[in-house]
């Protein structure tokens, strides 16, 4: 087997042993059309190669993320959104993270290095008409809505909001605002 061909099998093969807990539903020209999204991408069509290779990216969906709207993994050719974006009612936030996923990988391709939320990622949200957010600000997938343990501080009653237990012991931490003298931290469970 040429060394190409060896290489590209375990590309293959590593993205298939991530894939687990995660459902593939099409790729981003596929899903583009189905959600109308397709002249917003066009849009980019001068960015040529890039352009051609993120159009055949595999979009999947994952059961498992709580907090995380979506992820972009350019070297797989995969966009991971989270399986709460599909539901009924909610596809402006699923239109707003596929289209940040997109620019994420648009960027990447075109620049030829990990672009993150630099100026050249900025552009291409432009480009795609989307304000470039960092951070999205999805009531259903935030750290609140999605709590297992709240830690409160008993000086400012600040809270600190957990998905997972946290490894570190509550008696050994104190609030960031009022600090280790008037603020000790109480555990409360999320209703």
């Amino acid at each position: 087997m040429p060394a190409n061909a060896c290489a590209n099998a375990a590309l293959e093969a590593s993205v298939n042993a991530r894939m687990n807990g995660l459902r593939q539903i099409g790729t981003v020209r596929e899903l583009a059309e189905r959600w109308g999204l397709a002249a917003r991408l066009s849009r980019a069509a001068d960015k040529g190669q890039a352009f051609r290779e993120m159009l055949n990216c595999v979009v999947v969906v994952s059961r498992r993320a709580r907090t995380l709207a979506g992820a972009a993994y350019t070297t797989e050719r995969r966009i991971v959104l989270n399986e709460r974006l599909l539901e009924s009612g909610r596809e402006e936030d699923r239109d707003a993270t596929f289209l940040h996923e997109c620019a994420h990988v648009l960027a990447d391709l075109f620049h030829e290095r990990p672009c993150r939320h630099d100026a050249c990622w900025r552009d291409m949200m432009l480009l795609l008409g989307e304000v470039p957010n960092v951070r999205h600000r999805i009531s259903y997938l935030s750290r609140e809505a999605n709590a297992k343990i709240t830690w409160r501080c008993t000086g400012c009653a600040q809270a600190y909001h957990y998905v997972r237990r946290p490894r570190r012991n509550i008696k050994d931490c104190c609030c960031a605002d009022c600090g280790p003298e008037r603020g000790r931290l109480r555990e409360e469970v999320p209703q």
